[in-house]
């Protein structure tokens, strides 16, 4: 293992040591597409939820007491720990491939409609994606324990940080892997030792989903890493100026690009920000300037995007950002006129069929050390899901604490319908009645 960490951290040394400042530094190469969209017409209106239709709230996490951090800490280790009949991987790990795979789609032996583009990444479905995939996850907590609900990180609140990085909480950073930084400094971090989430405490990585993003074949081993607030991308809280930045844009594929952390400073320049800074931030990540425009380097989990949710804090992050889409939707965006019908990769459009959701339209290449596609969890033939049936998120039963009040009013009932852990349901046609922090 550390022979294996090593080999890895040697080669970005020498790019870490010559980055500049991450605001002023191109973002991903093949990122950073814009797509033009028509102006909409008449936004459709958020459909209406029943007075009786209770909602689960997904909060701050920094409002989580004592008694909701274990409870949120335990579900995670007790699905990382219970492997269903047929699989031979845990619960957790079949999450992580879902991740690994979507960008499988990328790969040159990927067969099927949604071939050659990243099936939940760098295009529009980077929302409607996450946004199924998260909410899957959070079902599949509740079935170990249902008062539980995906918390979320405010990447402008400056408390945050030290609260969820504590080693009775998401684990702390890593240790036992010096590098140097810019300025002649040296900087500390590599596998959690201790506390949770270290391999110690029984997290354990499967080595064939924790995948070296750069090579997409070789393992990063069996420890999650981090190099939290790694220099360059050590500027930490993200200022409240990106956010209502972010909030301002009238047009969806300016808003998930900007969201996904593909934005433009006043010159035109693209820089790294939102969604990306933060895997940056907690993975580590420097760039390699002999390479026109300059590349990023991912060193951790996190930063290596490929495998990230094998990092706790990836849930976090997501449901920000799934919060920061249903507050600019609530903002007189909802509706299908603020998404792209059309110009997007297969998968990508409107009415496209997402994969894994597509009713096996296209099936992943093979990406790192093992057979990926062989862990993934089976999905139904009818589990079929698109970015239109993502639009709406009250229908998957949950809100926000920053969106309480602004329930539409209601005029109809949504049926109750259970889901099936994984890949057995279609959450976009459902609602739950959640049992904690309620409307």
């Amino acid at each position: 293992m550390t022979r294996l960490l090593r080999k890895s951290f040697t080669t970005v040394a020498i790019s870490i040591t010559t980055a500049l400042s991450i605001f002023n530094t191109p973002a991903f190469a093949h990122n950073g597409e814009h797509h033009e969209q028509p102006d909409p017409v008449e936004p459709t209106p958020v459909e209406p939820i029943d007075v009786n239709t209770k909602l689960d709230i997904r909060k701050n996490v920094l409002d989580l007491n004592s008694a909701e951090k274990s409870a949120f800490v335990d579900a995670l280790y007790t699905l990382k720990n219970t492997t269903l009949e047929g699989s031979t991987i845990s619960i957790y790990d079949q999450f992580v491939a879902q991740h690994v795979a979507s960008m499988g789609m990328m790969m040159m032996d990927a067969v099927g409609i949604g071939a050659g583009h990243d099936a939940a990444h760098h295009h529009d479905a980077f929302l409607p994606w996450h946004r199924e995939y998260i909410h899957r996850f959070e079902k599949t907590l509740q079935s170990v324990n249902p008062n539980i609900t995906l918390p979320y990180w405010d990447w402008t609140d400056p408390e945050a940080i030290d609260f969820i990085f504590q080693p009775d909480f998401l684990g702390t950073n890593g240790s036992g892997v010096i590098l140097p930084t810019p300025g002649g400094g040296t900087f500390e971090g590599g596998p959690i030792q201790t506390g949770n989430f270290s391999e110690a405490s029984g997290w354990v990585l499967n080595p064939n989903l924790h995948i070296d993003p750069i090579t997409k074949q070789t393992s990063q081993g069996t420890s999650l890493i981090r190099f939290l607030k790694l220099p360059p991308i050590d500027q930490y809280p993200i200022p409240q100026a990106a956010v209502n930045q972010l909030l301002a844009h009238d047009n969806y594929s300016d808003f998930r690009l900007d969201l996904e952390g593909f934005a433009f400073d006043q010159l035109g320049n693209p820089v790294f920000t939102n969604h990306n800074y933060i895997h940056g931030l907690v993975g580590g990540a420097g760039f390699d300037f002999s390479t026109n425009p300059p590349t990023p380097v991912p060193i951790g989990t996190m930063s290596g995007v490929l495998s990230s949710p094998y990092d706790p804090v990836f849930w976090l992050l997501h449901t920000n950002v799934d919060r920061l889409w249903a507050e600019w939707q609530d903002n007189g965006h909802s509706g299908s006129a603020f998404y792209p019908a059309s110009g997007q990769p297969y998968g990508h459009n409107l009415n496209d069929r997402m994969w894994p959701w597509d009713g096996g339209q296209t099936t992943p290449g093979m990406i790192g050390p093992g057979d990926v596609v062989s862990l993934l969890p089976l999905f139904s033939s009818d589990d079929l899901v698109t970015p239109k049936d993502t639009l709406n998120f009250r229908k998957y039963g949950y809100t926000y604490d920053t969106l309480v009040s602004s329930v539409p009013e209601p005029t109809c009932l949504w049926g109750v319908l259970a889901l099936g852990i994984l890949g057995t349901a279609v959450p976009g046609k459902q609602k739950r009645l959640g049992s904690n922090g309620k409307i």
